[in-house]
């Protein structure tokens, strides 16, 4: 019998961010948070100016490589910002997504002096304040199937997290590798399923903050999602992902139906938005 394959996003709003989401953003569009605490600027001044210019930047540089920061400005003026696009993807899709959140996070948080966007692809961010090698886990979001794990899957519960362990403790020795910190693993168990691991830290992290930014985001991605197929976090300094599912075996599902439903990387679901 055919089961729709519905994704759980949950949005945990800290430090009195604002959510906000564009109607008119790509498929791949997770999350936007404006942080009004940061206070707002008005437009024609020359913060608009360098925020304009350091988004035109981030943008153009997302065709060369999947991180890129830049500061521009002086003093009260200063904007700091940032793209990290996921380590698997190319540069023509790491290049069209930071283009959009680049679009979209101006749109969406309009006289913010500081925001974040979340694709599935990449991230972007700005801020007034200096952030680079600050380790944060906070606002994040979170992604997951609502199909459990099948009983069949003896002590996967502890396999993901001795698998996750060595992962995580792997990548931190990539800090020098073209992609930093990025790291996928495909481990079979039992000859039942695959358990496919990717974890990345934004390159400014040092080894230890890295570390520890990804065993975090385990611990919230295991509490929130972890008896299911396959789960995503993205923070603003680490993501980490699982997934057991074989998509050769999953059942076709209906097309979409309606706007809010979409596809990533072949996987049909359904968009559902709830605060935690």
């Amino acid at each position: 019998m055919e089961t729709t394959k519905k994704l759980s996003v949950l949005l945990c709003l800290f430090f009195t961010m604002n959510q906000a989401i564009s109607e008119s953003d790509s498929d791949e569009h997770m999350a936007t948070f404006c942080n009004d605490s940061s206070g707002n600027f008005t437009r024609n001044t020359t913060y608009n100016t360098n925020l304009n210019t350091l988004l035109s930047t981030l943008s153009n540089q997302s065709s060369f490589a999947n991180y890129y920061n830049l500061t521009t400005g002086l003093g009260s003026d200063t904007v700091h910002g940032m793209f990290l696009c996921i380590g698997d993807v190319n540069r023509t899709t790491c290049n069209a997504c930071v283009k959009n959140a680049t679009i979209e996070i101006a749109k969406n948080c309009t006289n913010h002096r500081e925001a974040i966007i979340y694709y599935f692809s990449c991230m972007v961010r700005y801020s007034d304040k200096f952030f680079l090698s600050t380790l944060e886990t906070k606002p994040n979001t979170y992604w997951s199937s609502d199909d459990p794990i099948p009983k069949s899957y003896d002590k996967f519960g502890q396999r993901l997290s001795d698998k996750m362990g060595e992962v995580i403790i792997r990548s931190s020795l990539l800090s020098s590798s073209f992609t930093p910190y990025y790291l996928m693993d495909t481990t079979t168990f039992d000859n039942l399923y695959d358990l496919e691991s990717v974890v990345q830290c934004s390159p400014h992290l040092d080894p230890k903050n890295c570390t520890t930014c990804l065993k975090l985001a385990l611990q919230e991605l295991t509490q929130c999602c972890g008896d299911q197929l396959w789960a995503f976090i993205f923070t603003p300094k680490c993501l980490v992902s699982f997934d057991t599912s074989n998509s050769s075996s999953l059942p076709p599902l209906p097309p979409p139906s309606r706007s809010g439903s979409f596809s990533i990387r072949g996987k049909h679901i359904y968009q559902i938005m709830m605060g935690c």
